[in-house]
């Protein structure tokens, strides 16, 4: 997950359109006022940010990847000398970091408040289906074994940790914070994982056709979409998705193309998708209402796509 280098422009509202369309399944941005444009690779894909009124852009994409370095140096799964995988690898009652506590807690709540369907401990489930690197035996519930406090990561048993399924939300939410002392407007994603700050118009793809499935304003909020068209596989007569359903440490086996989220940080969205995904539509809509937060699933139907929302999601849409 090596992080490249970062290009400014001027953009105008005209002009602007940030490039995923041609990424299934992912929100998109759409157009935006006269701003500079920065963008580069992280976590192996791309982040893309948008900001009015930067007086030294290249100072601020410095900014952004010193950021994203030290996010992908403590939480990457793929790097061996990052915290998370000094963990894995077996190291009890570890130093870390206060993000890297703050993140890992809101993993742990997350799986508690979805009864599990988030999981931080499924990556040996991950890997088994070739999407991960993190090896080892999996048990269902093996997140309530992981401990996070003042500072400390320890565990009561044998059991590895993933923060893949909200770390990306965090690092929009660490970019965030630096786009906003620089700029009074501003949206920023990484691949596809979305947060702005003022209102911005934002696309939300068609995971089977490509282009804009639906438009929502995003305004001092963030939104956060899984699905399987990018990081799936097809088998059998189905599309199997990346998400792992953690009660079976299996690909989830609904018929949910996406799900996306509108929270009021990414990091909450990222997590939430996922468990979403896992639930499917009654279960997701009904957690969603709980959480407060706006959900649009997708679901494969008869060759095309049928829609859900709530009424929170539903306000935000052009």
């Amino acid at each position: 997950m090596m992080i490249s280098g970062s290009e400014t422009m001027r953009l105008t509202r005209r002009s602007v359109f940030l490039g995923l369309a041609a990424v299934a399944g992912l929100p998109q941005m759409a157009q935006a006022g006269e701003a500079s444009r920065l963008s580069g690779r992280a976590f192996g894909t791309g982040w893309t940010a948008l900001a009015e009124g930067l007086r030294d852009p290249e100072r601020v994409a410095q900014r952004i990847r010193a950021t994203l370095e030290a996010v992908d140096a403590e939480m990457s799964p793929f790097r061996p000398d990052s915290a998370l995988s000094r963990f894995n690898a077996g190291g009890q009652d570890l130093p870390v970091s206060s993000d890297f506590e703050h993140v890992t807690r809101a993993a742990l709540m997350v799986a508690a408040a979805s009864g599990g369907a988030c999981d931080p401990s499924v990556g040996p489930a991950v890997h088994r289906f070739g999407f991960g690197p993190i090896q080892g035996t999996y048990q269902p519930g093996g997140w309530q074994a992981i401990r996070c406090a003042e500072g400390r990561l320890w565990s009561e048993g044998p059991v590895t940790l993933d923060l893949c399924g909200i770390a990306k939300g965090f690092a929009v939410d660490r970019l965030a914070a630096v786009l906003g002392e620089e700029s009074p407007s501003f949206i920023v994603e990484i691949g596809g994982e979305i947060f702005a700050q003022g209102d911005w118009p934002v696309g939300i793809a068609d995971p089977l056709a490509g282009g804009v499935r639906s438009r929502i304003r995003l305004r001092d909020a963030a939104v956060a979409t899984t699905g399987d068209a990018v990081n799936g596989f097809s088998h059998g007569g189905r599309r199997w998705s990346h998400v792992i359903d953690p009660a079976t440490g299996a690909p989830v086996a609904n018929d949910i193309a996406s799900v996306s989220v509108i929270a009021p940080t990414a990091m909450q969205a990222d997590a939430l998708a996922t468990a979403l995904m896992v639930m499917g539509e009654e279960r997701g809509l009904a957690f969603a209402a709980e959480q407060r937060v706006g959900a649009l699933f997708l679901i494969r139907d008869s060759g095309g796509l049928r829609v859900r929302h709530n009424t929170v999601f539903a306000a935000h849409i052009i």
